[in-house]
Protein backbone atom coordinates (compact mmCIF):
# COMPACT_ATOMS: atom_id res chain seq x y z
CA UNK A 1 0.00 0.00 0.00
CA UNK A 2 1.39 3.36 -0.97
CA UNK A 3 1.29 5.85 1.85
CA UNK A 4 3.41 8.82 2.81
CA UNK A 5 5.15 9.14 6.16
CA UNK A 6 7.21 12.02 7.53
CA UNK A 7 10.50 10.83 9.00
CA UNK A 8 12.50 14.03 8.85
CA UNK A 9 12.28 17.71 8.08
CA UNK A 10 14.38 19.28 5.37
CA UNK A 11 14.82 23.06 5.53
CA UNK A 12 15.42 24.35 2.02
CA UNK A 13 16.31 27.95 1.24
CA UNK A 14 15.66 29.51 -2.13
CA UNK A 15 16.00 32.98 -3.53
CA UNK A 16 13.66 34.11 -6.26
CA UNK A 17 13.69 37.03 -8.64
CA UNK A 18 10.84 39.51 -8.73
CA UNK A 19 9.55 37.83 -11.88
CA UNK A 20 8.99 34.42 -10.23
CA UNK A 21 5.36 33.33 -10.58
CA UNK A 22 3.44 31.14 -8.18
CA UNK A 23 -0.14 30.07 -8.57
CA UNK A 24 -2.56 27.48 -7.29
CA UNK A 25 -4.82 25.18 -9.27
CA UNK A 26 -8.03 24.31 -7.41
CA UNK A 27 -9.89 21.08 -8.14
CA UNK A 28 -13.64 20.58 -7.81
CA UNK A 29 -15.81 17.53 -8.39
CA UNK A 30 -19.03 18.32 -10.29
CA UNK A 31 -21.90 15.88 -9.84
CA UNK A 32 -24.20 15.97 -12.86
CA UNK A 33 -27.91 15.31 -12.80
CA UNK A 34 -28.40 13.07 -15.85
CA UNK A 35 -27.20 11.95 -19.27
CA UNK A 36 -30.20 13.24 -21.18
CA UNK A 37 -29.89 13.97 -24.91
CA UNK A 38 -26.53 12.24 -25.05
CA UNK A 39 -25.10 11.51 -28.51
CA UNK A 40 -24.24 8.01 -27.25
CA UNK A 41 -26.70 5.12 -27.04
CA UNK A 42 -26.74 1.65 -25.50
CA UNK A 43 -27.55 0.06 -28.85
CA UNK A 44 -24.07 0.98 -30.11
CA UNK A 45 -21.65 0.28 -27.22
CA UNK A 46 -18.69 0.05 -29.62
CA UNK A 47 -18.71 3.87 -29.63
CA UNK A 48 -17.46 3.98 -26.05
CA UNK A 49 -16.29 0.45 -25.15
CA UNK A 50 -13.64 -1.69 -26.81
CA UNK A 51 -14.43 -5.08 -28.29
CA UNK A 52 -12.70 -6.71 -25.32
CA UNK A 53 -14.77 -4.72 -22.82
CA UNK A 54 -17.98 -5.84 -24.51
CA UNK A 55 -16.73 -9.43 -24.77
CA UNK A 56 -16.00 -9.52 -21.03
CA UNK A 57 -19.55 -8.44 -20.28
CA UNK A 58 -20.88 -11.06 -22.70
CA UNK A 59 -18.79 -13.79 -21.10
CA UNK A 60 -20.27 -13.08 -17.68
CA UNK A 61 -23.72 -12.38 -19.20
CA UNK A 62 -23.68 -8.77 -18.04
CA UNK A 63 -25.60 -6.06 -19.83
CA UNK A 64 -24.22 -2.73 -21.00
CA UNK A 65 -26.27 -0.19 -19.06
CA UNK A 66 -26.70 3.56 -18.63
CA UNK A 67 -23.73 3.81 -16.28
CA UNK A 68 -21.52 2.80 -19.21
CA UNK A 69 -22.61 5.81 -21.26
CA UNK A 70 -20.01 8.60 -21.28
CA UNK A 71 -20.69 11.88 -19.53
CA UNK A 72 -22.79 14.10 -21.78
CA UNK A 73 -20.28 16.08 -23.87
CA UNK A 74 -22.79 18.95 -24.26
CA UNK A 75 -22.67 19.47 -20.50
CA UNK A 76 -18.88 19.42 -20.46
CA UNK A 77 -18.65 22.02 -23.21
CA UNK A 78 -20.97 24.33 -21.24
CA UNK A 79 -18.73 23.93 -18.17
CA UNK A 80 -15.65 24.73 -20.24
CA UNK A 81 -17.40 27.79 -21.65
CA UNK A 82 -17.57 29.11 -18.09
CA UNK A 83 -13.76 29.16 -17.95
CA UNK A 84 -13.00 25.76 -16.40
CA UNK A 85 -10.70 23.01 -17.58
CA UNK A 86 -12.06 19.45 -17.50
CA UNK A 87 -9.34 17.35 -15.86
CA UNK A 88 -11.07 13.95 -15.77
CA UNK A 89 -14.54 12.49 -15.72
CA UNK A 90 -16.50 9.48 -14.47
CA UNK A 91 -19.18 7.89 -16.62
CA UNK A 92 -20.14 5.36 -13.95
CA UNK A 93 -20.93 8.04 -11.37
CA UNK A 94 -21.79 10.76 -13.94
CA UNK A 95 -19.43 13.49 -12.82
CA UNK A 96 -16.31 15.42 -13.72
CA UNK A 97 -13.34 17.06 -12.01
CA UNK A 98 -12.65 20.62 -13.11
CA UNK A 99 -9.65 22.87 -12.51
CA UNK A 100 -9.52 26.62 -11.99
CA UNK A 101 -6.94 29.10 -10.71
CA UNK A 102 -9.73 31.19 -9.14
CA UNK A 103 -11.55 29.18 -6.49
CA UNK A 104 -14.32 31.79 -6.21
CA UNK A 105 -15.18 31.27 -9.87
CA UNK A 106 -16.79 27.94 -9.04
CA UNK A 107 -19.96 29.91 -8.25
CA UNK A 108 -20.46 30.28 -12.01
CA UNK A 109 -21.49 26.63 -12.19
CA UNK A 110 -24.01 26.55 -9.36
CA UNK A 111 -26.95 27.71 -11.45
CA UNK A 112 -26.45 25.33 -14.38
CA UNK A 113 -29.53 23.13 -14.51
CA UNK A 114 -27.51 19.94 -15.11
CA UNK A 115 -25.24 20.47 -12.07
CA UNK A 116 -26.50 18.61 -9.01
CA UNK A 117 -23.81 19.57 -6.51
CA UNK A 118 -20.16 20.64 -6.30
CA UNK A 119 -17.38 19.50 -3.95
CA UNK A 120 -13.93 21.03 -3.40
CA UNK A 121 -11.40 18.19 -3.75
CA UNK A 122 -7.95 19.78 -3.39
CA UNK A 123 -5.27 22.01 -4.83
CA UNK A 124 -1.87 21.92 -6.47
CA UNK A 125 0.68 24.69 -6.21
CA UNK A 126 2.15 25.50 -9.61
CA UNK A 127 5.44 27.21 -10.44
CA UNK A 128 8.45 26.06 -8.44
CA UNK A 129 7.22 23.07 -6.44
CA UNK A 130 10.48 21.92 -4.84
CA UNK A 131 9.52 23.38 -1.48
CA UNK A 132 6.39 21.24 -1.41
CA UNK A 133 8.11 17.91 -1.97
CA UNK A 134 8.05 15.64 1.05
CA UNK A 135 10.30 12.91 2.22
CA UNK A 136 8.50 9.68 2.88
CA UNK A 137 9.25 6.05 3.66
CA UNK A 138 7.33 3.73 1.42
CA UNK A 139 8.99 0.44 2.29
CA UNK A 140 12.42 -0.83 3.13
CA UNK A 141 14.16 -2.26 0.08
CA UNK A 142 17.50 -4.03 0.43
CA UNK A 143 19.46 -6.67 -1.44
CA UNK A 144 17.32 -9.76 -1.10
CA UNK A 145 19.12 -12.43 0.87
CA UNK A 146 17.62 -15.90 0.90
CA UNK A 147 19.53 -19.12 1.31
CA UNK A 148 18.79 -22.33 -0.57
CA UNK A 149 16.90 -20.97 -3.58
CA UNK A 150 17.13 -23.66 -6.26
CA UNK A 151 14.22 -23.02 -8.61
CA UNK A 152 13.50 -21.32 -11.90
CA UNK A 153 11.32 -18.96 -9.83
CA UNK A 154 14.39 -17.71 -7.95
CA UNK A 155 13.62 -15.53 -4.98
CA UNK A 156 9.91 -15.49 -5.83
CA UNK A 157 9.60 -19.24 -5.30
CA UNK A 158 8.37 -19.15 -1.71
CA UNK A 159 5.67 -16.50 -2.19
CA UNK A 160 4.19 -18.29 -5.23
CA UNK A 161 4.36 -21.68 -3.52
CA UNK A 162 2.62 -20.26 -0.46
CA UNK A 163 -0.58 -19.74 -2.50
CA UNK A 164 -0.03 -22.91 -4.60
CA UNK A 165 0.41 -20.81 -7.71
CA UNK A 166 2.60 -23.38 -9.39
CA UNK A 167 -0.43 -25.64 -9.79
CA UNK A 168 -1.83 -23.30 -12.45
CA UNK A 169 1.56 -22.40 -13.89
CA UNK A 170 2.54 -26.03 -14.37
CA UNK A 171 -0.76 -26.68 -16.13
CA UNK A 172 0.04 -23.92 -18.61
CA UNK A 173 -1.98 -21.10 -17.05
CA UNK A 174 0.46 -18.19 -16.64
CA UNK A 175 -1.82 -15.30 -17.58
CA UNK A 176 -1.70 -15.70 -21.38
CA UNK A 177 -4.37 -13.57 -23.05
CA UNK A 178 -5.40 -11.87 -19.80
CA UNK A 179 -5.15 -8.08 -19.45
CA UNK A 180 -4.02 -6.69 -16.07
CA UNK A 181 -4.26 -3.00 -15.23
CA UNK A 182 -2.04 -1.46 -12.54
CA UNK A 183 -3.21 1.73 -10.80
CA UNK A 184 -0.28 3.33 -9.01
CA UNK A 185 1.99 6.35 -8.47
CA UNK A 186 4.45 5.85 -11.31
CA UNK A 187 6.54 3.19 -12.99
CA UNK A 188 10.09 4.49 -12.80
CA UNK A 189 12.46 2.66 -15.17
CA UNK A 190 9.89 0.02 -16.13
CA UNK A 191 10.74 0.83 -19.73
CA UNK A 192 14.35 -0.31 -19.25
CA UNK A 193 14.29 -2.80 -16.38
CA UNK A 194 15.66 -6.22 -17.42
CA UNK A 195 12.85 -7.88 -15.43
CA UNK A 196 10.37 -6.66 -18.04
CA UNK A 197 12.38 -7.39 -21.18
CA UNK A 198 10.00 -10.13 -22.38
CA UNK A 199 7.00 -7.95 -21.48
CA UNK A 200 8.31 -5.28 -23.85
CA UNK A 201 9.71 -7.50 -26.61
CA UNK A 202 6.50 -9.56 -26.84
CA UNK A 203 4.35 -6.40 -26.97
CA UNK A 204 2.54 -7.30 -23.78
CA UNK A 205 3.12 -3.83 -22.35
CA UNK A 206 -0.08 -2.52 -23.87
CA UNK A 207 0.13 1.15 -22.94
CA UNK A 208 0.24 3.83 -20.28
CA UNK A 209 -2.06 6.58 -19.06
CA UNK A 210 -1.52 9.38 -16.53
CA UNK A 211 -4.52 10.94 -14.77
CA UNK A 212 -2.37 13.09 -12.47
CA UNK A 213 -0.48 14.92 -15.21
CA UNK A 214 -1.30 13.78 -18.75
CA UNK A 215 1.90 15.43 -20.03
CA UNK A 216 4.21 13.41 -17.79
CA UNK A 217 6.34 10.37 -18.57
CA UNK A 218 5.21 7.76 -16.04
CA UNK A 219 8.48 5.89 -16.56
CA UNK A 220 10.22 8.86 -14.90
CA UNK A 221 7.75 9.13 -12.02
CA UNK A 222 7.69 7.21 -8.74
CA UNK A 223 9.13 3.69 -8.52
CA UNK A 224 6.36 2.15 -6.40
CA UNK A 225 4.39 0.95 -9.42
CA UNK A 226 7.48 -0.70 -10.92
CA UNK A 227 7.99 -2.72 -7.75
CA UNK A 228 4.33 -3.75 -7.72
CA UNK A 229 4.50 -4.68 -11.41
CA UNK A 230 7.56 -6.86 -10.84
CA UNK A 231 5.66 -9.11 -8.43
CA UNK A 232 3.36 -10.06 -11.31
CA UNK A 233 5.19 -9.48 -14.57
CA UNK A 234 8.91 -10.12 -14.02
CA UNK A 235 10.37 -13.02 -15.96
CA UNK A 236 14.02 -13.72 -15.26
CA UNK A 237 14.70 -17.46 -15.05
CA UNK A 238 16.39 -18.57 -11.80
CA UNK A 239 16.11 -15.06 -10.35
CA UNK A 240 12.48 -13.93 -10.22
CA UNK A 241 9.33 -15.05 -12.01
CA UNK A 242 6.12 -13.20 -11.22
CA UNK A 243 2.68 -14.60 -10.59
CA UNK A 244 1.40 -13.72 -14.10
CA UNK A 245 4.53 -13.65 -16.27
CA UNK A 246 2.64 -14.10 -19.56
CA UNK A 247 -0.19 -11.62 -18.98
CA UNK A 248 -0.45 -8.28 -20.79
CA UNK A 249 -0.39 -5.01 -18.84
CA UNK A 250 -1.73 -1.47 -18.86
CA UNK A 251 0.08 0.96 -16.53
CA UNK A 252 -1.96 3.86 -15.16
CA UNK A 253 -0.86 6.66 -12.81
CA UNK A 254 -3.53 8.06 -10.49
CA UNK A 255 -1.56 8.89 -7.32
CA UNK A 256 0.44 12.10 -6.73
CA UNK A 257 2.96 11.22 -4.01
CA UNK A 258 3.66 14.86 -3.14
CA UNK A 259 0.19 15.58 -1.78
CA UNK A 260 -2.96 13.88 -0.50
CA UNK A 261 -6.38 15.24 -1.46
CA UNK A 262 -9.78 13.84 -2.41
CA UNK A 263 -9.13 14.56 -6.09
CA UNK A 264 -6.69 11.62 -6.26
CA UNK A 265 -9.58 9.28 -5.49
CA UNK A 266 -11.41 10.73 -8.48
CA UNK A 267 -8.31 10.24 -10.62
CA UNK A 268 -8.39 6.59 -9.47
CA UNK A 269 -12.03 6.24 -10.54
CA UNK A 270 -11.24 7.63 -13.99
CA UNK A 271 -8.26 5.30 -14.22
CA UNK A 272 -10.44 2.31 -13.35
CA UNK A 273 -13.05 3.31 -15.92
CA UNK A 274 -10.36 3.74 -18.56
CA UNK A 275 -9.10 0.23 -17.85
CA UNK A 276 -12.64 -1.07 -18.19
CA UNK A 277 -13.00 0.63 -21.57
CA UNK A 278 -9.85 -1.01 -23.00
CA UNK A 279 -11.03 -4.46 -21.90
CA UNK A 280 -9.05 -5.12 -18.74
CA UNK A 281 -9.71 -8.36 -16.85
CA UNK A 282 -7.87 -7.79 -13.56
CA UNK A 283 -6.94 -4.56 -11.78
CA UNK A 284 -4.28 -4.28 -9.09
CA UNK A 285 -4.42 -1.23 -6.82
CA UNK A 286 -1.91 -0.86 -4.00
CA UNK A 287 -3.41 2.43 -2.83
CA UNK A 288 -5.34 3.33 0.32
CA UNK A 289 -6.96 6.65 1.35
CA UNK A 290 -8.15 7.71 4.80
CA UNK A 291 -6.62 11.09 5.88
CA UNK A 292 -5.64 14.12 3.82
CA UNK A 293 -3.60 17.32 3.75
CA UNK A 294 -6.83 19.19 4.44
CA UNK A 295 -8.17 17.61 7.68
CA UNK A 296 -11.72 18.56 6.72
CA UNK A 297 -11.55 15.82 4.10
CA UNK A 298 -10.54 13.07 6.53
CA UNK A 299 -12.60 9.91 6.75
CA UNK A 300 -13.79 8.20 9.90
CA UNK A 301 -13.91 4.50 10.67
CA UNK A 302 -17.67 4.59 10.08
CA UNK A 303 -17.03 5.76 6.51
CA UNK A 304 -15.35 2.45 5.64
CA UNK A 305 -18.66 0.84 4.75
CA UNK A 306 -18.22 0.41 0.99
CA UNK A 307 -20.74 3.15 0.20
CA UNK A 308 -19.52 6.47 1.63
CA UNK A 309 -16.61 7.11 -0.74
CA UNK A 310 -17.06 7.48 -4.49
CA UNK A 311 -13.90 5.40 -4.90
CA UNK A 312 -15.33 2.38 -3.13
CA UNK A 313 -18.63 2.60 -5.00
CA UNK A 314 -16.70 2.67 -8.28
CA UNK A 315 -14.68 -0.37 -7.23
CA UNK A 316 -17.90 -2.27 -6.61
CA UNK A 317 -19.25 -1.16 -9.98
CA UNK A 318 -16.10 -2.48 -11.67
CA UNK A 319 -16.80 -5.90 -10.19
CA UNK A 320 -20.37 -5.68 -11.48
CA UNK A 321 -18.90 -5.22 -14.96
CA UNK A 322 -16.85 -8.41 -14.72
CA UNK A 323 -13.52 -6.96 -13.58
CA UNK A 324 -11.50 -8.65 -10.83
CA UNK A 325 -10.42 -5.75 -8.60
CA UNK A 326 -7.61 -6.54 -6.14
CA UNK A 327 -6.70 -3.91 -3.54
CA UNK A 328 -4.25 -3.75 -0.66
CA UNK A 329 -5.75 -3.82 2.83
CA UNK A 330 -3.35 -1.16 4.11
CA UNK A 331 -0.37 -0.95 6.43
CA UNK A 332 -2.07 0.48 9.54
CA UNK A 333 -2.35 -2.66 11.63
CA UNK A 334 0.06 -1.40 14.27
CA UNK A 335 -0.85 2.28 13.92
CA UNK A 336 -3.46 4.59 15.36
CA UNK A 337 -5.88 4.15 12.43
CA UNK A 338 -5.47 0.34 12.51
CA UNK A 339 -8.21 -0.62 10.03
CA UNK A 340 -8.61 -0.81 6.26
CA UNK A 341 -9.08 2.36 4.18
CA UNK A 342 -10.84 3.15 0.91
CA UNK A 343 -11.32 1.42 -1.49
CA UNK A 344 -10.39 -1.72 0.47
CA UNK A 345 -13.86 -1.53 2.06
CA UNK A 346 -15.61 -1.98 -1.30
CA UNK A 347 -18.04 -4.82 -1.95
CA UNK A 348 -17.31 -7.34 -4.68
CA UNK A 349 -13.55 -6.88 -4.75
CA UNK A 350 -10.63 -8.80 -3.22
CA UNK A 351 -8.93 -7.00 -0.35
CA UNK A 352 -5.56 -8.52 0.51
CA UNK A 353 -3.75 -8.60 3.83
CA UNK A 354 -0.11 -9.51 4.42
CA UNK A 355 1.62 -12.52 5.98
CA UNK A 356 5.18 -13.57 6.68
CA UNK A 357 7.00 -16.51 5.09
CA UNK A 358 5.58 -18.67 7.93
CA UNK A 359 2.02 -17.63 7.11
CA UNK A 360 1.64 -15.47 10.23
CA UNK A 361 -0.06 -12.07 9.93
CA UNK A 362 2.41 -9.24 9.31
CA UNK A 363 2.13 -6.85 12.23
CA UNK A 364 1.48 -3.86 9.93
CA UNK A 365 -1.35 -5.48 7.97
CA UNK A 366 -4.60 -3.54 8.48
CA UNK A 367 -7.58 -5.05 10.26
CA UNK A 368 -11.20 -5.49 9.24
CA UNK A 369 -14.05 -5.91 9.18
CA UNK A 370 -15.70 -3.17 7.11
CA UNK A 371 -17.85 -0.73 9.04
CA UNK A 372 -20.97 -2.63 7.98
CA UNK A 373 -19.58 -5.94 9.27
CA UNK A 374 -18.32 -7.66 6.10
CA UNK A 375 -15.15 -9.79 6.24
CA UNK A 376 -12.23 -7.60 5.19
CA UNK A 377 -9.61 -8.37 4.11
CA UNK A 378 -10.87 -11.55 2.49
CA UNK A 379 -7.49 -13.23 1.92
CA UNK A 380 -3.77 -12.68 2.41
CA UNK A 381 -0.42 -13.33 0.76
CA UNK A 382 3.28 -12.69 1.42
CA UNK A 383 3.75 -9.06 2.44
CA UNK A 384 6.79 -9.30 4.72
CA UNK A 385 10.07 -9.46 2.76
CA UNK A 386 8.22 -9.95 -0.51
CA UNK A 387 10.61 -10.62 -3.39
CA UNK A 388 10.62 -7.78 -5.94
CA UNK A 389 12.76 -6.64 -8.83
CA UNK A 390 14.19 -3.21 -9.59
CA UNK A 391 16.59 -1.96 -12.23
CA UNK A 392 19.50 -3.46 -10.31
CA UNK A 393 17.98 -6.88 -9.68
CA UNK A 394 16.50 -8.61 -6.62
CA UNK A 395 15.25 -6.62 -3.64
CA UNK A 396 12.62 -7.18 -0.98
CA UNK A 397 9.78 -5.04 0.31
CA UNK A 398 7.31 -4.94 3.16
CA UNK A 399 3.70 -3.96 2.75
CA UNK A 400 0.28 -5.00 1.54
CA UNK A 401 1.37 -3.14 -1.60
CA UNK A 402 3.17 -6.35 -2.49
CA UNK A 403 0.80 -9.00 -1.17
CA UNK A 404 -1.96 -7.62 -3.44
CA UNK A 405 -0.10 -8.18 -6.76
CA UNK A 406 0.71 -11.75 -5.75
CA UNK A 407 -3.04 -12.33 -5.68
CA UNK A 408 -3.81 -10.17 -8.74
CA UNK A 409 -1.36 -12.15 -10.86
CA UNK A 410 -2.76 -15.47 -9.69
CA UNK A 411 -6.31 -14.29 -10.39
CA UNK A 412 -5.22 -13.64 -13.97
CA UNK A 413 -4.00 -17.23 -14.22
CA UNK A 414 -7.25 -18.50 -12.73
CA UNK A 415 -9.27 -16.45 -15.22
CA UNK A 416 -7.26 -17.98 -18.05
CA UNK A 417 -8.07 -21.40 -16.60
CA UNK A 418 -11.79 -20.54 -16.45
CA UNK A 419 -11.90 -19.23 -20.00
CA UNK A 420 -9.89 -21.98 -21.64
CA UNK A 421 -12.05 -24.58 -19.91
CA UNK A 422 -15.16 -22.61 -20.94
CA UNK A 423 -16.59 -22.75 -17.45
CA UNK A 424 -19.95 -21.09 -16.94
CA UNK A 425 -19.37 -19.26 -13.68
CA UNK A 426 -20.07 -15.76 -12.46
CA UNK A 427 -17.32 -13.49 -11.20
CA UNK A 428 -18.66 -13.89 -7.67
CA UNK A 429 -18.43 -17.68 -7.98
CA UNK A 430 -14.79 -17.32 -9.01
CA UNK A 431 -14.07 -15.13 -5.99
CA UNK A 432 -15.93 -17.47 -3.64
CA UNK A 433 -13.91 -20.44 -4.93
CA UNK A 434 -10.72 -18.56 -4.02
CA UNK A 435 -12.04 -17.60 -0.57
CA UNK A 436 -13.24 -21.16 0.05
CA UNK A 437 -9.77 -22.50 -0.78
CA UNK A 438 -8.08 -20.41 1.94
CA UNK A 439 -6.63 -22.03 5.04
CA UNK A 440 -8.82 -20.12 7.53
CA UNK A 441 -12.06 -20.36 5.59
CA UNK A 442 -13.98 -21.94 8.45
CA UNK A 443 -12.63 -19.50 11.06
CA UNK A 444 -11.84 -16.13 9.44
CA UNK A 445 -9.91 -13.52 11.43
CA UNK A 446 -10.09 -9.72 11.49
CA UNK A 447 -6.57 -9.34 10.10
CA UNK A 448 -6.35 -12.12 7.48
CA UNK A 449 -9.98 -12.86 6.67
CA UNK A 450 -10.24 -16.37 5.21
CA UNK A 451 -6.46 -16.62 5.17
CA UNK A 452 -3.98 -17.77 2.52
CA UNK A 453 -5.68 -19.12 -0.64
CA UNK A 454 -4.75 -22.27 -2.53
CA UNK A 455 -5.21 -21.65 -6.25
CA UNK A 456 -5.03 -25.36 -7.05
CA UNK A 457 -8.01 -26.00 -4.83
CA UNK A 458 -9.85 -22.98 -6.23
CA UNK A 459 -9.43 -24.28 -9.78
CA UNK A 460 -10.77 -27.69 -8.82
CA UNK A 461 -13.72 -26.17 -6.96
CA UNK A 462 -14.67 -24.36 -10.18
CA UNK A 463 -14.30 -27.51 -12.26
CA UNK A 464 -16.48 -29.48 -9.85
CA UNK A 465 -19.18 -26.83 -9.97
CA UNK A 466 -19.36 -27.22 -13.76
CA UNK A 467 -19.89 -30.95 -14.10
CA UNK A 468 -21.81 -31.32 -17.34
CA UNK A 469 -24.86 -33.43 -18.22
CA UNK A 470 -24.25 -36.43 -20.48
CA UNK A 471 -27.60 -36.83 -22.25
CA UNK A 472 -27.03 -33.92 -24.63
CA UNK A 473 -25.68 -34.42 -28.15
CA UNK A 474 -23.62 -31.82 -30.01
CA UNK A 475 -22.12 -32.63 -33.41
CA UNK A 476 -21.24 -31.07 -36.76
CA UNK A 477 -22.43 -32.15 -40.19
CA UNK A 478 -19.75 -31.52 -42.80
CA UNK A 479 -22.10 -32.06 -45.75
CA UNK A 480 -24.76 -29.56 -44.71
CA UNK A 481 -22.21 -27.22 -43.00
CA UNK A 482 -24.29 -27.17 -39.84
CA UNK A 483 -23.92 -27.65 -36.11
CA UNK A 484 -26.60 -29.87 -34.55
CA UNK A 485 -27.65 -29.66 -30.89
CA UNK A 486 -30.12 -32.09 -29.30
CA UNK A 487 -31.16 -31.36 -25.71
CA UNK A 488 -33.11 -34.59 -25.25
CA UNK A 489 -35.73 -34.05 -22.57
CA UNK A 490 -34.06 -31.03 -21.01
CA UNK A 491 -35.91 -27.74 -20.85
CA UNK A 492 -34.70 -25.13 -23.30
CA UNK A 493 -36.43 -22.28 -21.47
CA UNK A 494 -33.91 -19.45 -20.97
CA UNK A 495 -31.14 -21.69 -22.35
CA UNK A 496 -28.37 -20.29 -24.51
CA UNK A 497 -25.80 -21.68 -26.93
CA UNK A 498 -22.35 -20.12 -27.29
CA UNK A 499 -19.52 -20.89 -29.72
CA UNK A 500 -15.92 -19.96 -28.90
CA UNK A 501 -12.77 -20.01 -30.97
CA UNK A 502 -9.48 -21.35 -29.55
CA UNK A 503 -8.57 -17.95 -28.06
CA UNK A 504 -11.77 -17.89 -26.01
CA UNK A 505 -13.53 -15.24 -28.10
CA UNK A 506 -17.31 -15.64 -28.27
CA UNK A 507 -18.38 -15.96 -31.90
CA UNK A 508 -22.03 -16.79 -31.26
CA UNK A 509 -24.34 -16.24 -28.29
CA UNK A 510 -28.03 -16.91 -28.90
CA UNK A 511 -31.11 -18.24 -27.18
CA UNK A 512 -32.18 -21.85 -27.79
CA UNK A 513 -35.79 -22.05 -28.92
CA UNK A 514 -36.38 -25.82 -29.25
CA UNK A 515 -35.04 -29.20 -28.14
CA UNK A 516 -33.26 -29.51 -31.47
CA UNK A 517 -31.21 -26.62 -32.79
CA UNK A 518 -29.43 -26.28 -36.13
CA UNK A 519 -26.81 -23.59 -36.69
CA UNK A 520 -25.37 -22.78 -40.11
CA UNK A 521 -21.55 -22.97 -39.88
CA UNK A 522 -20.72 -21.91 -43.43
CA UNK A 523 -19.51 -18.56 -42.10
CA UNK A 524 -16.97 -20.17 -39.75
CA UNK A 525 -13.39 -20.89 -40.75
CA UNK A 526 -12.44 -24.56 -40.63
CA UNK A 527 -10.97 -25.50 -37.27
CA UNK A 528 -11.60 -26.47 -33.66
CA UNK A 529 -14.28 -24.66 -31.64
CA UNK A 530 -15.90 -25.00 -28.24
CA UNK A 531 -19.68 -25.17 -27.93
CA UNK A 532 -21.26 -24.36 -24.59
CA UNK A 533 -24.90 -24.87 -23.60
CA UNK A 534 -26.09 -22.70 -20.69
CA UNK A 535 -29.23 -23.69 -18.81
CA UNK A 536 -31.36 -21.48 -16.60
CA UNK A 537 -30.38 -23.49 -13.50
CA UNK A 538 -26.69 -22.65 -14.24
CA UNK A 539 -25.98 -26.20 -15.43
CA UNK A 540 -23.72 -26.28 -18.47
CA UNK A 541 -22.37 -28.60 -21.12
CA UNK A 542 -19.21 -27.74 -23.02
CA UNK A 543 -17.86 -29.75 -25.91
CA UNK A 544 -15.14 -29.27 -28.50
CA UNK A 545 -16.18 -29.69 -32.13
CA UNK A 546 -14.43 -29.53 -35.49
CA UNK A 547 -16.03 -27.37 -38.14
CA UNK A 548 -15.02 -28.35 -41.67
Amino acid sequence: MLKKYFFGIAILCFSFTATAVFATDYYFYIQLTDKNNSPYCLSNPAEFLSERAIARRNYFRLAVDSTDLPVNPHYLRKIEAKGFRIHNRTRWLNGATVVTSDSASINRLENLDFVKWIEYTGKVNTGNRIENRRKFALYQADDFQQIGVASKYGFADAQISQVNGKYLHNAGFRGDGIYIGVLDAGFFNADIMPAFESLRSENRLLGTKDFVNPASDIFREHSHGSSVLSVMASHVENQHIGTAPMASYWLVRTENVWLEYLMEMDFWISGLEFLDSVGIDVVNSSLIYRTFDDPRMNFTHADMNGRTTRMSRAAEMASQKGIVVVNSAGNDGNGAWRIIGAPADAKGIITVGAVTSEGVASNFSSFGPSADGRIKPEIAARGSATALMNVNGNVSGNGTSFSAPIIAGMMACLLQFVRENHLFVSLDEILQAVFRSANNHNSPTEQLGFGIPDFGKAANFLLASNETPTDIFIFTDALSRTLQVNLGNRSFENAYIQIFNTTGKILLNQAIVSEQTTINTSGFNAGIYAVRILFSNRETKTQKVVIF
